[in-house]
This record gives structure tokens, sequence and C-alpha cells, in this order.
């Protein structure tokens, strides 16, 4: 496998990189009010994410950089980190799903950096899938690190991301609540729990979108205006030289 090697001055470049890719890309990234605090969030816990785009890992660097801020690293399939081995220096280590030896070195990895208070961030669906499928269906990595680790928290943070009213899209997020498994023992039973929450969760924050609860929402990034904004913007400075 290949083992993180975080690098905190190669982390800070790579916000500031990061930061301006974002707003570049995005109109807003936003977070419910609701979500958990990270204060809650406490050392050596699992932070498990739905996976549906490639943004998904420059999403997440973000939301720790800014919001969670929590000294951890991140399960990446061995094919992504080959082809972007600088995730490494950002706290990535690989997980080769088609060999059984290297996902128990892997999940080993995990266990040990969690017992060192190391946060880990898991996309337990282990690749890309469309952001409208359900129900969410996950490996069982993560059900086999808590059955070794029942005592740590499994926090669920759903993504979800639309085109809707500007040029450029929104990309929305929740903390929720950890994952009580503590009366589930089988690990079959524990994916199902996990699965169930998270896709209710992901279908919760899809709700508040699609119904444009934006009270329900705090900003945690403002991207760049997008071409109607922009003469939107030029209509009010008429409007006021015209008065």
């Amino acid at each position: 496998m290949i083992q993180a090697e975080r690098s905190p001055h190669f982390i800070k470049l790579f916000h500031l990189y990061n930061l301006r890719l974002l707003k570049k890309s995005f109109h807003s990234i936003q977070l419910t009010r609701s979500s958990l605090h990270p204060d809650d969030i406490p050392a050596g816990a699992m932070v498990i994410i739905n996976h549906s785009s490639w943004w998904d890992p420059l999403v997440l660097f973000y939301l720790n950089e800014v919001w969670l801020k929590k000294d951890g690293l991140a399960m990446m399939s061995i094919e992504g980190l080959e082809r972007f081995p600088f995730f490494r220096k950002l706290g990535a280590y690989s997980i080769n799903s088609t060999d059984r030896r290297e996902i128990i070195t892997s999940l080993q990895y995990t266990l040990n950096q969690m017992d060192q208070d190391c946060n880990i961030f898991i996309f337990p669906q282990g690749e890309e899938t469309h952001l409208e499928s359900r129900p969410l269906q996950f490996r069982s990595g993560t059900a086999f690190l808590n059955s070794k680790r029942p005592d740590i928290p499994v926090v669920p943070v759903s993504f979800y991301h639309q085109l809707l009213h500007y040029q450029l899209p929104e990309w929305f997020i929740h903390i929720g609540e950890p994952v009580d498994l503590s009366k589930v023992t089988d690990k079959q039973e524990k994916t199902a729990v996990l699965e169930n929450r998270m896709t209710e969760q992901l279908e919760c924050l899809k709700d508040l979108v699609i119904h444009d609860e934006q009270n329900q929402f705090v900003s945690l990034l403002k991207g760049r205006p997008g071409i109607g904004e922009s003469l939107e913007a030029v209509k009010r400075a008429l409007r006021r030289s015209i008065e």
C-alpha cells in the first residue's frame, strides 16, 4: 500500500490553490446550520462521506481546513492515488480493493492511525457513484473497522450539489450525529445500518436543497459571480447613476 506523508507546508500551499480553484468553479459551498460542531467530533473518529464526484476529495480537504480543522488522513483508491500522488502530502493513503492482502494491510494501517488519535476520512462506497443512485451501497471496510474499534464514533457527512439558480454549481454539506452501532455485532448488519443512515441523511439534505431552504445553511465559501450576477450588478450601478 501507499502510506500518507503529510506535509504541513504543502498543505498550506495547496489550501491556497484549492481555495482559488473552488471559488472559480462553484457559486458557493454551504453547510447546514444543524451540522454537528467540530468540537463534538473526538480525535480518532471515523468520518464517512458519500462519493459522487471528482470534486469530493477537494471539497473534503477544504471543509477540513476551514471548518473541521482535524488532524486526519483520508483513505483513497490506489488508482486515484497513483494518478494524483500529491494527495499523499495532504494525508491520503491507498487501498487496493482488488487485492485482499492489500486491503488487510490498509485496514490495519487505518486502525493504527486511529489508535494514535488520528481522524480518518473514508468514502465507503469505494468509487464514484451517481449522486441520485439509491440506496447508497457501501463496502465492508467501515464496518470491519468499527467491529475492531467499537468505541470510536462514526460520523456521517453528506455532500449534495446542483445547478439551478446560478451559472456555477452550488455545493451543500451536512455533518450528522454519530451513527449508533453499539447494538449491532454482525458486520453485514453494521454496513446495512450505515447505508440506511447515510441514505436517509442525504435525502434530508436533498430535500432542503430542492425546497430552497436557504435559511437552513451558512456559507463556507462564496465563489466568483456568474454572468447573470455580473449583469445584475451592472444594472444596479446604471440605475444608481441615473438616479
